[in-house]
Formats: structure tokens, C-alpha cells, sequence
């Protein structure tokens, strides 16, 4: 207790120390004058290592992407966002992730992004053409035809293109010929030379049909004729010997049932050329629903969109 109160006393007593200034620590020795245009320089040391943090967002993100990292670029394009929201390529930047997204089966994160890059307000002419070649893609590839037929870029190669596949797919051959014709001007060498190759193949498709050959009609006026051309033997033998039968009948035969064998042979004439007619149809059908396949698999989408520029993939 005793030693307290002195502890005490001596503090009340003792004069009271100031407490040293931090910048007087340091020797100021040979420092230029100190100013306010001096702080100018942090702005601009703060400017540069934010312009290289920007363009080093962007070169990773492209990095990763070219390595096919999508996941990774898409994490870098998010970082890109979050710190410099109101730089001009923030469109570029939403369509890039779009792509990502759109490489790793993010199909409707993917159409989010493009449509943000076609819907900004600093997006130029040249974004927002390709964001809409890929919103068109991605209506495609879905199925959605009638949305890519749609469009009215009339003088875009790529959807052009689109409408071709679109309308060969619904098997109307004038206008998938309209379309590719049309995208054919803008394309160089090799990819006229496969347009010109589709057009062709369109052409001979249209004439792919039984009932444009005086052959089908002919087979078709005769009992079983019709099922004979397609080759189905026992339907060709059935009508043939029942007519044939029935119509010889209407001659050998003097009283009444003359008649109603004829009337019977006259039904089932009448029959044997409507069911011929239905199965031409169907073999028609088929046929053109063959050639069709083959024409997609001989060429589709990516074979003539290999020709855009780099930034459209």
C-alpha cells in the first residue's frame, strides 16, 4: 500500500513527457520542397497499377480460354466486372463469357450474356451483330426455327446461313435456296464453293419425287401396279387377281351378279389406287426425308461459320 501512494505522488509530480512526433523521426535531409501538386503523382501510380490489374484480368481470361479453362476464364471475366463496371469493353467482356458459358453447356447462362452484351449501352455495332449471330445459334440449335426466320438481318452471312439450315429443316427447299444464295456473295472461295455445292444438292432434292415421272402415274392406273413399282409383291399380287378375277367374272357371267361383280372390281380398283397412292407418298416421304439426312450430314452449321471472324467462337 505504502508503495502505491509513492508510485502515486511521483506521477503527479514528475513533469509529463511529450509524445514524439512520427514524422519528425525521420531525416528530411536532401527531400525536394514538399507541395500540394506532389499528391498528383499517387493518382497517377494508382491510374497504372489499375490499368495493368484491367489488362491483366482480360489477358488471363483470354488465356484461359484459349487453353479451353472456360470455367477459369469465366472467373476471371467475373473478376473483370466486379472491379472496373463501367469500362467500355464490359459489353466484349459479357460476350466473351457468353462464349465460355456457351463452350461448356451453360446454354442459358450463356444467352444471359449475350443478350447483356447486345443490351448495353456502350456495346458498338460490332458486338451487338455478333451477340445476335449467337442468340440466333442457340435458337437453332434448340429447335426454335421460326425465331431464327424471324431475324431481319437479311445481310448478315451467318444468319443467312442460320435461315438456310432452319428452312431445310422444314423441308422448304425454295427458301433454304433463297437463303444460301443469298449468304453466298459474302463468303471467299472455299466456302461459295461449299454453298454452291448445298444449292445443288437443294436442286436435285426438289425433283426427288414419284409422282413428277409419267412412270408413277402409269403404275398407278393398274391394279396393283403402284404397290408393285415400290416392290411389295403380295399387296401388287392381291389387287391385281381379285380385279382381274372380278372384271373376268363381269364377262363369263349373263345374269344379275354380273353386276355385282363389276361393282366389286370397280371398289376395288378404286381401292388398289388409293392405297398405291398412300404408299407412293410415304415412299416419297421417305426418300426425301434420306436425302435430307444425308445433306445435313454432309454439311451443317459449323462448316460454313468456320469461315467468321475470330471473335464470333
Amino acid at each position: 500500500m505504502r508503495l502505491l501512494t509513492i508510485m502515486l505522488l511521483a506521477a503527479v509530480t514528475l513533469p509529463a513527457q511529450e509524445t514524439p512526433e512520427f514524422a519528425g523521426q525521420v531525416d528530411t535531409t536532401g527531400l525536394p520542397e514538399i507541395d500540394a501538386r506532389s499528391n498528383a503523382y499517387i493518382h497517377e501510380d494508382w491510374a497504372y497499377f489499375a490499368e495493368r490489374l484491367r489488362n491483366e484480368f482480360l489477358a488471363l481470361g483470354e488465356k484461359k480460354y484459349r487453353r479451353r479453362e472456360y470455367q477459369a476464364a469465366v472467373l476471371e471475366y467475373f473478376n473483370f466486372l466486379l472491379h472496373f463496371p463501367e469500362d467500355g469493353l464490359v459489353p466484349l467482356v459479357h460476350y466473351r463469357m457468353g462464349r465460355a458459358y456457351h463452350r461448356i453447356g451453360e446454354l442459358a447462362l450463356a444467352g444471359e450474356r449475350y443478350r447483356l452484351a447486345r443490351e448495353h449501352p456502350q456495346a458498338d455495332a460490332r458486338v451487338q451483330v455478333v451477340a445476335i449471330r449467337q442468340l440466333a445459334r442457340l435458337d437453332h440449335d434448340a429447335g426454335r426455327r421460326s425465331a431464327v426466320l424471324a431475324l431481319t438481318l437479311d445481310n448478315d452471312p451467318y444468319i443467312l446461313v442460320l435461315k438456310g439450315f432452319a428452312a431445310l429443316t422444314l423441308q422448304d427447299w425454295q427458301k433454304s435456296e433463297g437463303y444460301f444464295s443469298a449468304a453466298r456473295r459474302y463468303y471467299p472461295l472455299r466456302g461459295r464453293a461449299i454453298l454452291d455445292r448445298i444449292i445443288a444438292d437443294l436442286q436435285g432434292l426438289q425433283n426427288i419425287n414419284y409422282f413428277s415421272k409419267w412412270g408413277g402415274r402409269f403404275w398407278s392406273l393398274t391394279p396393283g401396279g403402284g404397290h408393285a413399282r415400290l416392290g411389295l409383291w403380295d399387296e401388287a399380287l392381291g389387287f391385281g387377281v381379285s380385279v382381274g378375277t372380278l372384271t373376268l367374272g363381269v364377262l363369263l357371267t349373263r345374269h344379275w351378279t354380273r353386276y355385282v361383280m363389276g361393282t366389286g372390281a370397280l371398289v376395288l380398283y378404286w381401292w388398289s389406287g388409293r392405297a398405291a397412292s398412300r404408299e407412293l407418298a410415304s415412299a416419297n416421304a421417305a426418300l426425301l426425308q434420306g436425302r435430307l439426312d444425308e445433306i445435313r450430314a454432309r454439311y451443317n452449321v459449323d462448316t460454313l461459320w468456320s469461315f467468321a471472324h475470330p471473335a464470333i467462337f
